[in-house]
């Protein structure tokens, strides 16, 4: 009985120095912003000019970003999937990988992140991914949407787009398709 409570209050112990690691993080970081020029990520690209939505096929945004061991440890916190292929460094160094990789479902997110600061009001109605090749941490990978298709229905636009997030070489490590709904006002 007693060894049970000193179990609990260590797993308790754990969990309160984690979230506290992730308020301190989030604290110590500007994460929240609104402009699509500052902060951590800088969106280029033509699907929205001047605050106006230009979804023509082809019409596309992208962003850079290199995902940190900070990032990727507060992800496995928030999330609770501690895999040792995403924190431990040293773990995972004797790994096929060679080192930490992100959390795949976390690389998708950024094309949440284009969505939301490129077709604000939008809504995600379905996103198909593909992984195709781990996102290590520390390099650089470049997220992208394309528009491929633009449709009015009774309740909104629904606007399709590829999506691709790719390492400088060219090399894909997830792709896939989303579509968004606008809702009519």
């Amino acid at each position: 009985m007693r060894l049970k409570s000193i179990s609990n209050q260590l797993n308790n112990l754990r969990l309160k120095t984690a979230c506290q690691m992730v308020l301190e993080i989030r604290e110590s970081k500007n994460y929240f912003s609104t402009s699509k020029n500052c902060g951590k990520f800088l969106i280029t690209g033509n699907l929205s000019v001047d605050g106006k939505l230009n979804d023509s096929i082809g019409s596309f945004v992208q962003l850079k970003h290199v995902f940190t061991q900070d990032e990727v440890n507060e992800f496995a916190v928030l999330n609770g999937d501690n895999n040792p292929l995403h924190i431990d460094p040293i773990f995972a160094k004797t790994t096929m990988f060679g080192g930490t990789i992100v959390h795949g479902i976390f690389v998708s997110s950024l094309f949440s992140t284009l969505f939301g600061r490129s077709i604000p009001g939008s809504i995600y109605i379905s996103q198909k991914l593909n992984f195709k090749r781990p996102v290590h941490v520390g390099k650089e990978v470049i997220a992208s949407i394309e528009v491929t298709t633009s449709e009015l229905h009774k309740k909104g636009k629904i606007i399709t787009c590829s999506t691709t997030c790719k390492y400088e070489d060219g090399t894909t490590a997830v792709d896939g398709e989303a579509k968004v709904l606008l809702p009519i006002v």
